[in-house]
């Protein structure tokens, strides 16, 4: 199988921009919704509803407890992180 390699900041046609900079946070190691919304200047609503789109698309996952969820990436995640460079 050939893999594709998509140049970087490309990603924009598999996933919004806003998208690819929350999933290359989360590459960086796991982090929580809120510190998120702080690195990136946007909303703690966007952030959520955005992190629920990843998890959907099964790119990341969340673990904890009630509202304190910690999020990390996924196998899936992980390569399409690896293919946008």
């Amino acid at each position: 199988m050939r893999r594709i390699r998509v140049p970087p900041g490309r990603g924009m046609g598999i996933l919004g921009s806003t998208k690819e900079k929350i999933l290359r946070e989360i590459g960086r190691g796991p982090v929580h919704g809120y510190a998120l919304a702080k690195r990136l200047g946007i909303s703690l609503s966007s952030v959520y509803e955005h992190l629920r789109d990843l998890r959907e698309g099964e790119l990341v996952e969340a673990a904890g407890k009630g509202r304190r969820r910690v999020y990390t990436l996924t196998e899936k995640g992980r390569h399409l992180l690896k293919a946008l460079g």
